[in-house]
């Protein structure tokens, strides 16, 4: 029965929504009750809910409109479509010229999350499916998209995420984890060498917005021999060519 009643309150929430999208003007209490059909009481509480996560916002005279919150959400949905149109033809590019599959990722709580990739011509799938969910400590997207924050957040994010042992070589450290962020941040890239699979090994890039602020991981992952090996190498080089360019495209000016 709650669970019924909650979702007739979402419903409910977004039905008002939907009248004032419709009106494009602030709208009184009244006339929100009156289009909605529902009774001025349930209408004052689902508004003021509304109010307090900036979705809805009330104007000096009483009337209620669209808050700021649907702009940030706005932004972020245009945001998401943009990078997927501009991110894939530097996956393509990325895969032909390494010869291994190419990522993009984002964060999210405490994972990498995949949001485009690109799949070698050898057809082999080392990376994660779209959508799928990356440990932070364990991968080379995880490293570069945590190098962004604070070591404080960055072992707050650890201790929440906890940090398993997907091989030998993975490190469950989070002061030695910590310590080697800063070598990420001074090279520009981060590698992981069998730390989550054996025999696979990425590299992975930082992205930047218009804000120069990071936001997504480009990286590229195979069975490569060695890390210290010519076409790994190679492969980190058109790497960090490739994360320049699509932060570029994205309006960051270094």
């Amino acid at each position: 029965m709650a669970e019924h009643t909650a979702v007739q309150s979402v419903d409910k929430a977004m039905t008002l929504l939907e009248i004032l999208l419709a009106r494009r003007a602030p709208m009184t209490l009244q006339e929100l009750s009156a289009a909605s059909g529902y009774p001025k009481s349930t209408t004052h509480a689902l508004l003021a809910t509304m109010r307090t996560h900036a979705v809805i916002e009330q104007h000096s005279d009483g009337r209620y409109a669209l808050g700021i919150r649907l702009f940030e959400c706005g932004c972020a949905v245009s945001s998401a479509w943009d990078i997927g149109r501009l991110a894939h033809p530097h996956l393509e590019q990325l895969a032909a010229v390494s010869g291994a599959s190419a990522f993009l990722a984002l964060l999210e709580g405490c994972n990498a999350i995949s949001f485009d990739q690109c799949i070698s011509d050898s057809g082999l799938q080392v990376v994660p499916a779209i959508g799928g969910r990356m440990p932070l400590h364990a991968t080379s997207q995880g490293k570069v998209l945590l190098s962004g924050r604070s070591d404080r957040e960055v072992l707050r994010i650890l201790e929440k995420g906890g940090m398993q042992a997907f091989t030998p070589h993975t490190i469950t450290d989070p002061r030695r984890f910590v310590s080697d962020l800063a070598a990420v941040r001074q090279q520009g890239y981060a590698v992981e060498d069998g730390e989550y699979r054996i025999g696979l090994r990425s590299a992975a890039a930082p992205v930047y917005d218009s804000n120069g602020h990071m936001r997504y991981a480009l990286g590229v992952a195979g069975l490569f021999r060695r890390v210290q090996s010519e076409d790994f190498q190679n492969a980190i080089g058109q790497l960090v060519h490739q994360a320049r360019q699509l932060s570029i495209a994205l309006g960051w000016r270094g």
